[in-house]
């Protein structure tokens, strides 16, 4: 039984843990992108030039044995014309040699091969002039085999086992490669007159030299360019990538923040605007992370300004509930005891329930404009919703002077077309009212307050907007509740108030909600004595209004 406490403790920090803490798989990653990000370009290098060299090699081999085709059908045709002049004849004897090291260390070389003499004996052709080192000939007429090559600029008679092995290649007149033992690597081309088969051939050393010379340097080139591109890509990948470290800092830095036990919610460090600039996959990075951030500041602190006025609100509300909740109480207990006049007391109870009665009902207003609770939108002409609330200002505040400003009515008509909006009547009565109400209370006795409707023309293609207004003459609004006027339970100094009497701050914010919710606005203009030329003060309050389309 003592084992389930903390076993039921870790099941509630597991369930209350984020999801990203605790990944069920984690991906393997050995190494970090920037050593397979240079592990791939020098791959893809090393490939590239491979296969660069590969062509090279194949063209170089294939033009190399173009070239030796062609001479060599230059040799055959050659061949073909004189074969009778190139079989075997007696040929004077070549000249002595007076220098017998120079006779033995030819005899002794190794290119010539065990069997490798120079001889009297051979193709013609080939002490002819035109031959040249490693040119090959054999000539077979009937039983008659004459056959050579020229080695060291002398004429070597190829062995038997040679010539069966060129006399076995097929005579289609296209190159053969052969490897000729004792003899080397040859390019050789056959054909066949009469009865005569004629073989040509030129040595493939110079060749294959030159071949695995070009190969070698090629490959020495390609293995200092990948070891380049290696090094260098890393260090360029690097420098390109470190800014990335600087995006993952400020990710860290505000994830390991506690936003949610946070009294309040402080600034979050961004990532460098010099970083932070679109175009490039790191700079899109960094700017979309400082354009999450701002989005999540702005919403933090949205959320901390919305539970403040929350608090407030609730605050305020019960504020002003408890002054008539406790009032009512406090003569209801007189009455039980006896204690004060019955009809006081009743009058007195009846008007703090009007008073809460009405309060209630102008947060429940709020509340539904608040949950966007569409209003009545039917054509309202705004006249006479005017000449109403002049009329009842005056039976409330007699002490003022109340006047109209309207515009001109066609008489035959009896109404002005251009002042109609498409509205909820009652909500645009209480509009007029609580505007003509905040005039009366917050001003002295005897100030002026002028109630005006004006129409403000469209265009062509859009309607007009009607404006109405309450203006009056008054001390002004004090510019510290300038900027919270239209914010609920603010009220202005009571020391202005008509008689001590107050409100209770939420007039002009269902002022402005009607008129959000009706798709205009209201403004405020207003200035205190000092702040103009002397003598210009007062506020004016004006709501504007789309106008019907009639």
């Amino acid at each position: 039984m003592t084992a389930s406490a903390p076993q039921a403790s870790n099941t509630e920090s597991q369930a209350s843990a984020p999801k990203h803490s605790a990944p069920q798989t984690k991906r393997k990653r050995s190494r970090l992108l920037t050593v397979r990000l240079s592990r791939f370009l020098a791959a893809a290098v090393a490939i590239a030039l491979v296969t660069m060299l590969a062509a090279s090699a194949f063209a170089m081999r294939s033009w190399m044995t173009s070239k030796l085709d062609s001479s060599l059908e230059s040799m055959l045709s050659r061949l073909e014309k004189n074969a009778e002049l190139t079989l075997e004849q007696p040929l004077p004897p070549p000249p002595p040699h007076h220098d017998d090291d120079a006779q033995a260390s030819a005899s002794n070389s190794p290119s010539a091969g065990p069997t490798a003499t120079p001889t009297d004996k051979g193709p013609r052709g080939l002490r002819g002039p035109g031959s040249s080192d490693g040119q090959l000939q054999l000539i077979k007429n009937d039983d008659e085999v004459v056959s050579g090559v020229v080695q060291q600029f002398d004429v070597v008679e190829l062995d038997s086992e040679a010539q069966q092995q060129l006399l076995s290649l097929r005579c289609d007149s296209h190159g053969h490669d052969v490897n000729l033992k004792n003899y080397g690597a040859f390019r050789v081309m056959c054909a066949q007159k009469d009865s005569q088969t004629l073989i040509v051939g030129l040595s493939l050393a110079a060749n294959n030299s030159t071949f695995f010379a070009l190969i070698a340097v090629e490959g020495v080139i390609a293995l200092v360019v990948i070891l380049g591109a290696t090094f260098i890509g890393r260090k360029w990948i690097r420098r390109e990538m470190l800014p990335l470290g600087e995006v993952a800092a400020t990710a860290r830095n505000i994830g390991s923040q506690d936003l949610i036990a946070a009294p309040t919610v402080d600034t979050f460090d961004r990532v460098d605007s010099s970083i932070a600039q679109p175009g490039d996959e790191v700079g899109d990075v960094g700017f979309a992370l400082n354009t999450m951030i701002d989005n999540v500041e702005t919403a933090l602190q949205a959320r901390e300004e919305s539970e403040q006025r929350l608090r407030q609100f609730v605050a305020d509300a019960s504020h002003e509930l408890r002054t008539p909740l406790a009032s009512i109480q406090g003569y209801t207990q007189l009455l039980q005891r006896g204690a004060t006049d019955q009809e006081l007391a009743l009058s007195r109870i009846a008007s703090e329930s009007a008073r809460m009665s009405g309060l209630v009902e102008d947060l429940l207003l709020l509340a539904r404009l608040d949950a966007g609770r569409e209003l009545a939108s039917d054509p309202v002409d705004v006249i006479p919703l005017a000449i109403d609330a002049v009329s009842d200002a005056h039976a409330a505040g007699p002490d003022h002077q109340w006047s109209l400003d309207l515009p001109e009515i066609d008489d035959e008509a009896d109404s002005c077309t251009s002042c109609t909006v498409l509205g909820d009547e009652s909500a645009l009565r209480q509009v007029f009212a609580n505007l003509v109400n905040n005039a009366r209370i917050h001003t002295p006795a005897g100030t002026h307050v002028k109630v005006g409707v004006q129409t403000i023309a469209g265009t062509a293609s859009t309607p007009g907007f009607v404006r109405l207004s309450v203006a009056d003459d008054g001390p002004g609004i004090a510019p510290e509740l300038r900027a919270t006027v239209f914010d609920r339970f603010v009220r202005g100094d009571t020391s202005h108030s008509r008689q001590g009497k107050g409100s209770s701050g939420l007039g002009l914010s269902i002022v402005s909600s009607i008129a959000e919710a009706l798709g205009g606005r209201v403004d405020v203009d207003t200035l205190c004595e000092g702040e103009g030329k002397p003598g210009e003060h007062g506020t004016t309050f004006s709501v504007i209004l789309p106008a019907a389309k009639l």
